[in-house]
């Protein structure tokens, strides 16, 4: 099993979006697909399920129902994680829906990490590892290969702890320069955590073995762009002088790389994508709740989107085929 997220300290990069059509295409080529909503604001929640069932859900409170119930126990101090319920989307599809709840767990996150640095601090190391236990045990009920963490755009402790749970970090970007200065910002900020987990794990499994902490590194393995949408007030030359950025840029302050000169995006081998901007089939998507690629003239597209669906479904089909690659995943 591989797990991945899309992370950037830039939000409006359309990382939700990227990380629905990316399982539900996994899913679709035959892996099996769990997502785990790790961002407090549930947006990809909320894309997922419509508000009369997300409603139920969260008035219910039934035991494993969100993250935020299964870890809820380990927060408050007063016992282990809730074994999850994870929903049902599609075939080889499933997801463990977030709450605004998992807000509160911020805190105890950032009060805990340093005292996991004392290989005796057991309660420290159980409240920074939940999160990772929680995706081990979603994969494990679902028998899933790939596993989807999404997590909010911020660089706080329950991001941290989220890409505990992570092969592998993906960074969607667009063309701007709040993009190249989130990669600026994300960069240090992975290594460092990576580092410090490295320290914590190895104290841990020298003093108990038992404790099986998983080797999850979170590694960069490349970047999505989302192309530009054109508009007046803002020259497409404009757009261009920062994407000829990304690939030094993302050698440098990600992979800590001598930044090779003269390659573009489109000849990045760290560049996964660069997905068309599909504004027209995004609102449409959204309220029939399904990914662009699965749009038919019943929920309303014309017929010049038609096309735009087709081509939305092959490109996301080689992104995903890329993804499978890059996380060393056989192909089905």
């Amino acid at each position: 099993m591989k797990s991945v997220a899309l992370f950037n300290n830039k939000g409006g990069v359309g990382k939700t979006t990227l990380t629905f059509h990316l399982a539900h295409m996994a899913a679709r080529l035959g892996h099996r697909v769990a997502v785990l909503d790790y961002d407090p604001q549930c947006n990809l929640t909320a894309v997922f399920l419509g508000e009369d069932e997300l409603a139920e859900l969260w008035q219910s409170g039934a035991p494993g129902s969100t993250v935020a119930a299964c870890i809820e126990p380990v927060r408050r101090g007063k016992g282990d994680a809730v074994p999850p319920a994870p929903q049902a989307i599609a075939d080889n599809l499933w997801l463990l829906p977030g709450h605004l709840d998992l807000s509160r767990f911020e805190q105890e996150l950032a009060q805990q990490w340093p005292q996991t640095m004392s290989s005796s601090n057991e309660r420290a190391l159980d409240v920074v590892t939940v999160l990772d236990l929680l995706a081990s045990m979603v994969a494990e009920q679902v028998h899933a290969d790939l596993l989807f963490v999404d997590v909010g755009p911020s660089l706080g402790a329950l991001n941290r702890a989220a890409l505990l749970a992570c092969d592998a970090v993906v960074l969607p970007l667009a063309p701007d320069l709040f993009s190249l200065q989130g990669m600026r910002n994300v960069g240090p900020s992975l290594r460092d955590w990576r580092s410090d987990w490295r320290t914590v794990r190895d104290r841990h499994m020298a003093h108990r073995p038992q404790a099986n902490l998983q080797p999850h590194w979170f590694e960069p393995i490349g970047y999505l762009v989302q192309q530009h949408l054109a508009r007046k007030d803002q020259a497409v030359k404009g757009y261009a002088r920062w994407a000829e950025a990304i690939p030094a840029t993302f050698r440098r302050e990600v992979l800590q790389e001598d930044a090779a000169e003269g390659i573009s995006v489109d000849s990045d081998p760290y560049c996964l994508a660069s997905i068309r901007h599909f504004a027209s089939l995004v609102p449409i998507a959204q309220q029939a709740r399904k990914p662009m690629f699965d749009l038919k003239q019943s929920d309303g597209i014309g017929g010049g989107q038609i096309q735009a669906v087709a081509r939305c479904r092959e490109e996301f089909r080689t992104l995903v085929q890329k993804l499978i690659a890059k996380l060393g995943l056989e192909p089905n």
